[in-house]
C-alpha cells in the first residue's frame, strides 16, 4: 500500500484551518445592546372579569324535543299519563265499592247472628214438636198393641 505523502503545502493548510478554528472558539461575542430599564409604577389590581357559565348542556330528551323523533314520545307520555289518571280513578271507585261491600257484609254479619239465633228458636220449638207428636204416636201404638193383645187372649 502506498502512504499518501503530505506535502508542505497541504500541512501549511492544514496548520491554518485549525488555528482559525482557535481563533474563533477563543472570540468573545460582542456586548448586548443596553435598553434602558423602565421606571417601577404601581399599578392597580386588574378588575375582575365576569366569566359567563356556559349553557348547562341538554340531555338527550331536550335534545329531541323539536325533532320528529320527539312526536312519539310526546304522544306516548300524554297516553302514559292519561292511563295513569284512569287508573287512579278506578282505584278510587273500587275502594269506595269496597267500604260500601264491607259495611254491608258486617251489617249482615250482624244480621246473620240474630237471625241465627232466632232460626235456633223455631228449629228448637220444631224439634219439641217433633219429639212430642214422636211419643203421642208411640203412646197409640202401646194402645193398640194392647188392644190388639187383648182381642187375641180372649179369642183364644
Amino acid at each position: 500500500m502506498i502512504d499518501k505523502v503530505e506535502t508542505p503545502k497541504t500541512v501549511a493548510k492544514k496548520v491554518e484551518e485549525t488555528k482559525v478554528a482557535v481563533k474563533k472558539a477563543t472570540t468573545k461575542k460582542p456586548a448586548a445592546k443596553k435598553v434602558p430599564a423602565k421606571k417601577v409604577t404601581a399599578k392597580k389590581a386588574p378588575a375582575k372579569k365576569v366569566v359567563k357559565k356556559p349553557a348547562p348542556k341538554k340531555t338527550f330528551f331536550e335534545q329531541l324535543e323539536d325533532s320528529r323523533i320527539a312526536v312519539p314520545f310526546k304522544f306516548a307520555n300524554k297516553t302514559f299519563m292519561a292511563s295513569l289518571g284512569v287508573y287512579a280513578l278506578v282505584q278510587k271507585e273500587f275502594d269506595k265499592r269496597y267500604n260500601e261491600f264491607d259495611k254491608r257484609f258486617d251489617q249482615f254479619a250482624k244480621d246473620f247472628d240474630k237471625f241465627a239465633k232466632d232460626g235456633e228458636k223455631v228449629f228448637d220449638r220444631w224439634e219439641d214438636k217433633v219429639e212430642d207428636f214422636r211419643k203421642d204416636v208411640e203412646k197409640r201404638v202401646d194402645e193398640t198393641r194392647d188392644r190388639v193383645r187383648d182381642t187375641f187372649k180372649k179369642a183364644a
